[in-house]
């Protein structure tokens, strides 16, 4: 399953995906997003703390709140981004705050409502099932100021100048001299602690983009390829099939041809 690191920033934007054996390198965005599993376990890595979720538990991440999601052996999970808007009263009473843990207990009736979400719902349904459980992890949760270390800052500040360059030259020396470090400090830094090379990241990055305009839009595969920041729609091509085991055409076909795996 492929899964979008941007999402819409409408009012009552949420997108609830299922999915088996998942991971996710460290990425952010400025959603809620509430993690469950069904089956297995996976690792979830929020800011510097690492939580096992097992069955009968759930994550909520914060909006900013750098992220990961690792399974090593199997998982079968649900999972919900979820625009601040839709729990708007709970978002603005934690402003300026983070919880000291993301891991939260859930009562089966939670778990059973979270279960039903579907992306075509009443919007009613969904504020309350989300008001619901952000109030289950509330009488739980502790909460402190929301400060970032310095290096939790250069992270967000290189994803946000990766979403910012991507379609043209986010080159990591561009980076370095724009952040006024060092090449080597930035790539070593970049590799220990998201998991894989600056590059890499982008090209993943790059390949989620195309993704989503091939399925959102009608654009030709050359046109997109070079507004996404490739070069040449070979090493595009040669990308997107090491990636995701066929060619971007093989994608679109797809995509209109079959119906969206159920969420």
């Amino acid at each position: 399953m492929f899964y979008e690191m941007r999402h819409p920033v409408d009012a009552d934007y949420y997108s609830v995906e299922k999915g088996e054996n998942f991971s996710f390198p460290s990425h952010i965005h400025y959603h809620f997003e509430i993690i469950m599993l069904t089956d297995g376990e996976m690792t979830v890595s929020v800011g510097n703390k690492e939580y096992l979720l097992t069955p009968g538990k759930a994550v909520l991440i914060f909006p900013n709140q750098i992220h990961s999601l690792s399974t090593e052996t199997s998982s079968s999970h649900v999972l919900c981004v979820f625009t601040p808007k839709l729990v708007n009263f709970f978002f603005k009473s934690k402003h300026k705050t983070l919880p000291e843990n993301n891991i939260f207990s859930l009562p089966a009736y939670c778990e059973e409502m979270f279960l039903s979400l579907k992306d075509d719902d009443n919007i009613s349904k969904v504020k309350g099932v989300l008001y619901s459980l952000c109030g289950m992890f509330d009488e739980q949760a502790i909460y402190t100021n929301s400060q970032r270390d310095e290096e939790s800052q250069l992270l967000r500040k290189i994803f946000a100048f990766i979403d910012s360059n991507f379609q043209d030259d986010c080159s990591l020396e561009k980076l370095a001299m724009e952040m006024s470090y060092s090449y080597a400090y930035v790539s070593k830094y970049f590799k220990q602690t998201v998991g894989m090379s600056y590059n890499s990241y982008v090209n993943y990055y790059r390949i989620s983009e195309i993704c989503y305009r091939l399925d959102n839009t009608e654009d030709s595969i050359l046109k997109i390829s070079e507004e996404c920041g490739f070069k040449s729609l070979r090493s595009m091509n040669r990308n997107f099939k090491n990636q995701l085991g066929l060619t971007p055409a093989e994608y679109r076909k797809r995509s209109m041809t079959f119906p969206q795996a159920e969420t």
